[in-house]
């Protein structure tokens, strides 16, 4: 097999973060795509960069792991707030019963570099690092060709993402909100309803986003999840595009639960009363 190299990019502007990239590729597609890239970092909708960082490093093929792509809906909502309570009743479908305090954390998330790590049942960061958070690396789509990336494709770079964090171990659920001014559509992602795009969950020109890993677990795996996240090389297969979605699809999940639920087949996720009660795997 051939040798792969993972590339990343960051870039900053008065060492506030603007933009940067994921790429896991063919040694004779690093310099392409690291022009690509800076041409990103320079033309962003938050401002030229000032400070470019570009990391490349070997990756050992049998290390990667190849994950196929979250199913996508959409849900088409008509302003922030209506998207912040599509927002809600995801994670109320999903067996989270305190799932608007858990959106009242979203905004501690603005302006980190990375995610912020949350316990579901104590409400308590998980991140050792609250200003950086947990920072997702070593991910990319499979493609036999590198597309360019000197355009954000929000939609597909956001699914390779969202399709690795919730395949991390005790990790229930993703919610996402881009930090671009330009981009106002985010997305609650989990392994039960998959990617779940919410058109509008902020007003356009607002360069305020936010990420929150929601974890259900025992304290003593949150390093294992960590390292997953940061150091485990993915490659997601089977990217759909993004007209294929279809919209409210959870909806149909929702009403079919309602039904089992009736019918005493439903089990709630077990929130933990404590770090000793239990420890659950996904």
């Amino acid at each position: 097999m051939d040798s792969l190299y993972s590339v990343k990019m960051r870039s900053s502007k008065q060492n506030r973060h603007i933009s940067g990239s994921e790429s896991i590729l063919k040694g004779e597609f690093i310099a392409q795509n690291c022009e690509s890239v800076i041409e990103r970092a320079m033309n962003h909708p938050k401002g030229k960069a000032d400070e470019i960082h570009i990391t490349v490093s070997a990756i050992e093929p049998s290390k990667i792991a190849y994950l196929k792509a979250l199913s996508v809906t959409t849900a088409q909502t008509g302003d922030k707030a209506e998207g912040r309570q599509k927002i809600v009743e995801i994670l109320k479908t999903l067996g989270l019963k305190n799932a608007e305090a858990i959106l009242e954390k979203l905004s501690d998330a603005a302006d980190m570099r990375g995610a912020m790590l949350l316990d579901i049942n104590t409400l308590k960061r998980l991140e050792s690092d609250t200003k950086r958070g947990v920072r997702l690396t070593l991910m990319d789509a499979q493609e036999g060709e590198p597309n360019d990336k000197s355009k954000k494709n929000h939609f597909k770079e956001a699914l390779v993402l969202a399709t690795k964090a919730v395949n991390a171990p005790n990790i229930v659920a993703e919610i996402c909100i881009s930090d671009d001014p330009d981009y106002v559509t985010g997305y609650v992602a989990s392994k039960e309803l998959g990617y779940i795009r919410i058109t509008t969950l902020k007003d356009l020109g607002d360069d305020k986003g936010g990420r929150i890993l929601l974890y259900n677990g025992d304290k003593s795996h949150v390093n294992e999840c960590i390292n997953y996240l940061q150091s485990k090389p993915v490659l997601v297969t089977d990217i759909p595009t993004l007209g294929s979605a279809k919209k409210e699809k959870w909806v149909e999940f929702e009403e079919s639960l309602e039904a089992k639920k009736a019918d005493n087949l439903f089990r709630e996720i077990p929130q933990m009363q404590s770090a000793q009660s239990a420890h659950v795997k996904y």
